[in-house]
């Protein structure tokens, strides 16, 4: 389940932290930055965070940590993939010896993290054997260390995240669906950065200051608009962990100036045209020309408008994003408007 709109703090926070995610227009992102809140307000509600690869999912959970009661407590992330399978229930629960070869006494993350947030990534990846003990876990917040008697309190706040399709892996029996359903509480779905397409334009500014501060630059670097271009064609399967690496590559090459496509990855400049582009003029192809015939230009003209009106209402009438979403220069773009009678 997720939190009702009703339940939502209704303005955009502007203090969580790696606010690159979270500025711009596009009501997904917007939805994500009040969900994150409503789970921090809460004492010690999970949530699972979903997404792919480079979408922010740890900078998810980081949030909710850094505006939780828990902010001066441990933040622990964990990637439940890169556990030893035979061990990881003593990682995460600690030990005692004689729980296996060679035990020894020891804290587990749970106990590292108490008081504060245990962040487990890559939740799909995590043993089917192990899964009763952490489900358990979370239902009473006790744990028993690997080898140890004694059961202990744990007051941890349990962050989820994974790209897996979970039904899809309790369908396969690798998944235990009691786990789910305990973990699915609050769901927060990251959108990808292709699905982000309005909020480019300053995503890619912030993720310029961020990178400009990283390498130490006096000066803030700056895209020409054919890269604006080309970054909004692009389909970043990287996300935004991608788009900063795009963008430190294009800082190094520029010597921190102008960013022109002279300075892009091969595979940028590679990029085909935009899958919607492919879409229309599959729907154009499968149209069979009437037999009396049609006004071709009052068609075209017709077509042209709904897509620059579509275009406009996406980016909320933001005459530099709206060119870019069409391939237009502005100067373009404001010439069609004023046939529209839309410009000034």
């Amino acid at each position: 389940m997720s939190p009702t709109n009703e339940s939502l703090p209704q303005e955009l926070p502007t203090n969580l932290p790696e606010a690159p995610l979270w500025i711009g227009q596009t009501p997904a992102m917007q939805q994500v930055a009040r969900y994150i809140l409503a789970v921090a307000a809460s004492a010690t509600t999970g949530a699972l965070i979903l997404g792919e690869h480079g979408t922010g999912k740890e900078l998810v959970a980081r949030a909710i940590h850094q505006q939780s009661r828990q902010a001066n407590e441990t933040f622990l992330p964990i990637n439940c993939g890169g556990l030893p399978a035979q061990l990881i229930e003593a990682e995460l629960f600690g030990s005692e010896p004689g729980g296996f070869t060679n035990a020894r006494s020891r804290r587990g993350y749970v106990e590292q993290a108490n008081n504060g947030t245990l962040f487990l990534d890559e939740i799909g990846e995590l043993p089917l054997a192990v899964q009763p003990t952490l489900l358990r876990f979370l239902q009473t917040h006790h744990y028993r260390r690997l080898g140890g008697e004694r059961e202990q309190p744990a007051d941890v706040r349990v962050l989820a995240a994974t790209l897996r399709d979970l039904q899809g892996a309790i369908a396969a029996g690798t998944f235990r669906p009691d786990l789910f359903y305990r973990l699915n509480v609050v769901v927060i779905t990251l959108p990808p950065l292709r699905a982000r397409q309005a909020d480019l334009p300053a995503l890619v500014r912030a993720a310029l200051r961020e990178r400009a501060a990283v390498l130490g630059l006096a000066r803030l670097p700056v895209c020409d608009e054919a890269v604006l271009a080309l970054f909004t064609r692009y389909t970043w399967p990287g996300n935004m962990r991608e788009l900063r690496n795009v963008l430190e590559h294009a800082i190094i090459l520029s010597n921190g100036g102008t960013i022109t496509p002279a300075h892009l990855p091969p595979r940028l400049l590679a990029a085909p045209a935009s899958s919607m582009a492919d879409e229309l003029v599959g729907q154009i192809s499968a149209l069979e020309l009437p037999a009396t015939g049609v006004e071709l230009p009052a068609l075209v003209h017709l077509l042209e408008d709904r897509l620059i009106a579509q275009a406009m209402t996406r980016t909320r009438a933001n005459q530099s994003s709206t060119a870019r979403l069409l391939g237009l220069t502005r100067d373009q773009l404001r010439q069609r408007l004023k046939r529209q009678g839309d410009a000034p």
